[in-house]
């Protein structure tokens, strides 16, 4: 594993996405807000990367200032033209009973080779560029640790109640509802033709389409594990007879009956498995 830093001084994240995206066979950003600014600095590379027979994954904070509407529409259009492309969103927190999603993690797969960026930078200009920020680059082989771990976090997130898969008729009202505040600051969000458009939008969120987990979706120990998981109800201690060859996988983990334990729980707040009692569960 390689670590090193970007501040956006010495070096910058956009010089690292550039370089790595068109060769990418898969790139996932889980980003807090994004606009136009700083996507379209990368908005080339991701084509290409799309060209190449790569797919790429947004999950994107929305809050009706920040995220703007017309990178919402790119996406769409793009995935509607056959690209490989997904676009999930989290809807604004302060008119939902939600914490606010706040992350910046850029993963980029070609093969089985990863460069994760975790820190500061949201997909904007400044963020990209301009601002002063700091960002780690990890770069990892699919069997360490830290990527197993990562990708864990990123699913985590994906797959939450409050993600969901907009289309362009909720596109076209987050826009009307940005475009009013924007023009008007935040307090227009208090009125009574904004709260109404914004429970329109609270109601479409509820019928749109949620991400559903699957096993392809998962990485390192979150795959792992799952792939060993038997038919019908069993037992935690079921899964300790796989102990050798986990440990084979990951050869520096001396507690693997622990970490069994953490990720069968992660793949039961994932919908992939149901606790039915004390160490007892069954496969979804």
């Amino acid at each position: 594993m390689k670590i090193k830093l970007t501040d956006n001084v010495t070096n910058n994240l956009l010089d690292t996405l550039r370089s790595l995206f068109p060769k990418a066979n898969e790139i996932k950003l889980g980003i807090a807000f994004v606009k136009y600014s700083g996507f379209s600095l990368v908005e080339d590379s991701i084509r290409e990367c799309l060209k190449n027979g790569g797919r790429a994954e947004f999950v994107l904070g929305l809050d009706f200032r920040t995220t703007e509407p017309k990178v919402l529409r790119i996406l769409d259009t793009m995935a509607k033209s056959g690209l490989s492309i997904k676009l999930l969103c989290f809807s604004d927190p302060s008119v939902n009973d939600t914490a606010l999603y706040h992350p910046k993690i850029y993963l980029i797969r070609k093969r089985d080779q990863f460069v994760i960026s975790i820190g500061s930078s949201n997909l904007t200009s400044g963020g990209l560029k301009d601002n002063a920020e700091v960002n780690a680059i990890i770069e990892a082989s699919a069997k360490e640790k830290i990527v197993s771990d990562i990708y864990a976090v990123y699913n985590r997130f994906k797959f939450q109640r409050n993600a969901f898969e907009p289309n362009l008729a909720y596109i076209e009202r987050y826009e009307e509802v940005y475009e009013i505040v924007r023009k008007k600051s935040s307090e227009a969000l208090k009125e009574r033709r904004t709260e109404n458009r914004i429970k329109d939008l609270k109601e479409r969120e509820r019928i749109l389409p949620k991400p559903k987990p699957g096993g392809t979706e998962l990485l390192g120990w979150q795959k792992l594990v799952y792939e060993k998981l038997p038919g019908g109800t069993f037992q935690t201690g079921a899964m300790y007879i796989y102990e050798k060859e986990f440990q084979q996988f990951y050869p520096e983990n001396r507690h693997i009956r622990d970490k069994v334990r953490q990720i069968l729980q992660q793949l039961r707040d994932l919908g992939l498995l149901k606790h039915i009692s004390t160490n007892k569960w069954i496969k979804v």
